[in-house]
């Protein structure tokens, strides 16, 4: 009976005896199938049994044996050990304790697995899907792009080939140049030193053919001519040979002239000291949340439940003016396309407002109240801190307003929130939620796997984070915003990536009192806004070390 498929193409027989009809209905009292015909019968003999469509039918808890007490089965479940053991086991060691029927229990769990099933199968699978389809546009993409480049880097190297091509030429006219003069001049005085040579050899041969019958005054002019005759050798010179010059090769001045490759890094920045850049005063009092809107707006909200877009002078640019919103923290957030998102807690709404202000309802969150909201540049989707009676979970949309997951449980089975009230996404797709009942930051992975929680310094005696917001290094900033008389509280909080404290880098000295709001521009500087005044605070705390 049990082994029916739900979608099995199968004809479901009546369990009733001697009744062969179709079974259109489920006895979940006596776990037996039952047809149109015999629901009735069956309810007049077994008063206050529950049939429903079959399809609906709870499942007959299955046959298992305490390992203990072998005769017995495992039916009956422990509420306070959340543990299934037998009748006599609970009798003997939980007699004390609350008690369910487990089959019950496991029928939840099937439901809730069906139901997990039901969602992987039409959103995470075709999201997947869809995924895997963007991924092999991207590559393709990523190829094209890198095509680009190798075109470009031979065409650079073309350019710089005709360059040297042309310098070389040049300096070898320069070469020719210089040698047909110097080997000109060279040849003159070769030829000249022939000719000193041709008169020298003359000279000689006249002398001593006429040395036998020389005359006396012929010999004195000889004797002079011999005397003379060395001063008409040319002088010696030396060619002018042109001075050469090897240039050094530069490889880092050739790179730049060609082309240098590297793989886009957030390492070109690093921490530095902390130093206030600007104040904006705002016209509304309070701030309990910031939404950048680049390149010079942004959204906040204030203490009188309003959402105010300011520019960068604090004048008000538009303004939504709400009473139904009773959350009033991190309920908003501005999309990659500029656009405003925000959440209505009495209505059970996440509004959509395009740059023209025009307003559309683009998700309805059930029983749920939507609080948090975080529209992620990574993948478009949305996070939104969901709360219900005392329980709080993290339930993520894509940017249509499908569900894709609720991030409720750690590894252990125990709820991860107890009040997620700011929400953000780290450089590595963690989702870090600050928990200001819980009086700490958690962290878990995109697919919602617990990582780490934060819950303080040790130098502060007191921690209730607030606003939180991540840096392009991937440092998770959380503020410290504790009412108390106590000024030690107001501080920000810088965590590396992994959840490891690195310094309060807003001491309670520098913090404003009562900080409440915090976010990053695109100019990686922190903003900082309060609940007792109505000025907004910007900090530069990271160095471009390319500057």
């Amino acid at each position: 009976m049990d082994q029916v498929p739900d979608t099995a193409q199968h004809f479901i027989e009546c369990d009733t005896e001697s009744c062969r009809n179709f079974s259109e209905f489920y006895c979940n009292t006596c776990h037996q199938r039952i047809c149109d015909n015999c629901k009735q019968r069956h309810l007049q003999q077994n008063n206050g049994h529950e049939i429903v469509l079959y399809h609906e039918r709870k499942r007959k808890l299955p046959s298992e044996k305490c390992r203990i007490h072998p005769t017995q089965d495992i039916d009956v479940y422990c509420d306070d050990c959340q543990d299934p053991v037998c009748s006599i086991c609970f009798e003997q060691h939980h007699s004390v304790h609350d008690k369910s029927d487990l089959e019950i229990i496991y029928n939840d769990i099937l439901q809730q697995c069906k139901k997990g099933i039901t969602e992987i199968w039409k959103a995470v699978i075709p999201e997947a899907k869809n995924n895997v389809e963007l991924i092999g546009k991207k590559r393709e993409n990523v190829k094209k792009e890198i095509a680009k480049f190798r075109v470009y880097m031979t065409k650079r190297a073309d350019e710089l080939k005709k360059a040297v091509d042309s310098i070389l030429n040049d300096n070898n006219k320069k070469l020719d140049e210089i040698e047909n003069s110097v080997l000109n001049e060279m040849r003159e005085q070769q030829k000249k030193t022939e000719e000193c040579i041709e008169y020298l050899e003359k000279m000689i041969a006249d002398y001593e053919s006429k040395i036998p019958s020389i005359k006396q005054k012929e010999l004195m002019k000889f004797q002079l001519d011999i005397s003379l005759a060395t001063l008409k050798m040319p002088s010696k010179s030396e060619p002018k040979l042109p001075i050469f010059t090897l240039g050094k090769v530069n490889k880092q001045e050739i790179v730049k002239q060609f082309c240098e490759i590297e793989l886009g890094s957030s390492e070109r920045f690093m921490l530095s000291s902390v130093g206030k850049v600007s104040e904006t005063t705002i016209q509304e009092p309070g701030t309990f949340h910031l939404s950048p809107l680049p390149p010079n707006k942004f959204w906040a909200t204030d203490n009188f439940r309003n959402l105010i877009q300011y520019d960068m002078e604090g004048n008000i640019l538009q303004k939504i003016s709400t009473s139904r919103i009773y959350i009033q923290d991190g309920n908003h957030t501005v999309t990659t396309e500029g656009e405003l998102l925000y959440t209505e807690n009495s209505e059970r709404i996440i509004f959509r407002v395009s740059s023209d202000m025009s307003t559309i309802t683009h998700i309805q969150t059930g029983s749920w109240i939507p609080g948090a909201i975080y529209s992620s540049p990574i993948n478009r989707n949305i996070l939104v801190g969901m709360l219900t009676k005392s329980i709080s979970k993290i339930t993520r949309y894509n940017k249509e307003g499908r569900k894709l997951q609720d991030i409720e449980w750690d590894d252990k089975g125990q709820r991860l929130y107890q009040s997620a009230l700011y929400i953000t996404e780290n450089i590595n797709g963690d989702i870090c939620a600050s928990d200001y009942k819980a009086k700490k930051v958690v962290v878990v992975t995109a697919s919602g796997e617990y990582l780490f929680s934060y819950s303080g310094h040790h130098s502060q005696s007191e921690f209730r984070p607030t606003g939180i917001c991540t840096d392009v290094l991937g440092h998770i900033l959380v503020c410290n915003s504790y009412y108390s008389l106590n000024e030690n509280f107001s501080s920000v909080h810088l965590l590396d990536i992994n959840g490891q404290f690195l310094s309060l880098l807003l001491t309670p000295e520098q913090c404003p009192p009562s900080p409440r709001a915090l976010c990053i521009d695109d100019q990686h500087n922190l903003w900082v806004g309060e609940l007792e005044s109505s000025t907004v605070y910007v900090y530069k705390y990271l160095k471009n070390t390319e500057i």
